[in-house]
């Protein structure tokens, strides 16, 4: 089965004689196996509605403010475990360093699945510990996400450069490995959302319910694991991950301050990437209560979610396509890209509010949700499928030009100031939203968003004003 993914899918568009060769060769062909499931993220599409089940009151609509705060916890730690899991990974190499997060991560998720249990076993106590429980696995998930952090990219190139097959010596393989990743992790979401679905659809009592769909932390962990015994079958030769130490970012902010109009644009950049990092989770929320609500009404909503679902992580795709059709244009592309990709991310933030606004609480209105939710789950996975490897392309080829020798440091800082971003937005909505403990859930979200937006807009003042005053910069050549 998985020969006639790799010939028909997986490696379709390279020569029939290299994907011959992959077939053929134990340990290339383990690596494909593992790229393929490592990322088997089946609780992907539906976390945050689980995380709303297993940290939130019972009989009380769903509120997102602890679970969008946990997801935005997770990107901190990764940002503080990003220096120790790299020190690992230098000593151990990069085989160590995936074989660790990932035994790490299943852990955590039969973390989550306990959780599930104690939650519909023991409802009363859990009320105390679900919401500690939910934040402490979160925070943990980034450390575990730290060190797969580059280590399976650096595995892949080794194994493909050590297989002497001349089609995978190419530095473009590297795309191929991702196209794998991401193939696989579109499968899980697709039988992860429909699981989900199915659950709630033909089951009545809600305990044997929240057991079932908190099944799929577990099934997440025998993807996991069948990752983990592919892994072992692939040779180290414990090549080391170096990721940059604060000194090292510091140094690398310093050469881009520089260029003040290439750092505001780079800030818009990291705002916009941690923005659509936060909404692709949020809108998970309201888009699987009003269907769940509309689906109890009309059953032939049920496959909707999993249809939106599946269509963001293609969005995500399509933006990687664009990135990669338009990488070799100029470093003059880039402010006009910064500043349309931070608008669109403002208005898009303010989508709910307006619909909300305009709508009030008519007969047309939950069905004006739905569809703005499904505008935000495409266009925001799109968002971020364009602007993640655009921003990180330019960062290095930018330093490069400018006979700089920190593009590692400096794709590392601005990474961490993405994720940082995304904590603060995820804190400061998490605080918006209890701090209005009354009305309906929309409303409280639409308010929520509201405040964002401006927030979101002051935030990038700043770096839109310096970008009038400052002229283009050409990065000098060597």
């Amino acid at each position: 089965m998985f020969a006639w993914l790799l010939r028909h899918v997986l490696l379709r568009g390279l020569p029939v004689e290299t994907i011959e060769a992959c077939l053929l060769h134990p340990e290339v062909l383990a690596l494909l196996r593992f790229r393929f499931a490592y990322l088997f993220a089946f609780h992907a599409p539906v976390l945050v509605p689980l995380l709303e089940l297993l940290g939130g009151q019972p009989g009380q609509p769903g509120d997102p403010s602890l679970p969008v705060l946990s997801l935005g916890l997770a990107s901190l730690t990764m940002v503080v475990a990003d220096v120790p899991t790299g020190l690992y990974a230098d000593r151990h190499g990069a085989k160590a360093a995936l074989a660790k997060g990932l035994k790490a991560t299943n852990v955590i998720m039969l973390g989550f699945f306990a959780l599930g249990i104690v939650r519909a076993v023991w409802p009363a106590q859990a009320v105390q510990i679900g919401p500690w429980g939910v934040l402490l696995l979160e925070a943990a998930i980034g450390v575990s996400l730290a060190l797969l952090s580059g280590a399976d990219t650096v595995l892949f190139l080794q194994v493909a450069r050590r297989s002497q097959i001349p089609g995978l010596l190419h530095r473009s393989f590297e795309g191929v490995g991702s196209s794998i990743r991401y193939l696989g992790t579109m499968v899980a979401v697709l039988v992860g959302s429909v699981l989900y679905d199915l659950t709630a659809w033909l089951c009545s009592s809600d305990s044997i319910k929240l057991v079932l769909q908190s099944g799929l932390f577990g099934l997440t962990v025998l993807a996991e694991l069948w990752a983990l015994h592919e892994l072992r079958k692939i040779h180290d030769e414990h090549a080391p991950l170096h990721r940059p130490g604060l000194s090292e970012l510091l140094r690398g902010f310093a050469e881009v301050l520089r260029f003040p109009r290439f750092f505001a644009e780079m800030w818009l950049l990291s705002m916009a990437a941690a923005v659509a990092l936060f909404a692709v989770y949020l809108v998970q929320s309201p888009l699987s209560r009003l269907l769940t609500a509309q689906a109890l009404a009309n059953p032939w909503y049920w496959p909707l979610y999993t249809l939106l679902a599946v269509l963001g992580y293609f969005a995500c795709s399509v933006g990687s396509q664009h990135y990669a059709r338009h990488r070799e244009e100029g470093l003059h592309t880039l402010p006009q890209r910064s500043v349309g990709l931070w608008l669109g991310s403002w208005l898009l933030l303010g989508l709910l509010p307006l619909v909300r606004w305009l709508l009030g609480g008519g007969p047309w209105h939950k069905m004006a949700l739905i569809g703005g939710c499904a505008v935000l789950c495409v266009l925001y996975n799109y968002i971020r499928g364009f602007i993640e490897p655009y921003s990180a392309a330019t960062l290095v080829r930018f330093t490069q030009e400018a006979g700089r020798t920190v593009p590692v440091s400096v794709v590392s800082g601005f990474n961490s100031l993405k994720r940082g971003a995304h904590f603060a937005y995820s804190a400061v909505f998490f605080w918006l939203q209890r701090r209005s403990l009354h009305g309906e859930p929309d409303t409280r979200l639409a308010q929520s968003l509201s405040y964002l937006a401006v927030g979101f807009l002051l935030l990038c003042l700043p770096a839109l004003l310096g970008l009038r005053r400052v002229k283009p910069q050409v990065a000098p050549t060597l």
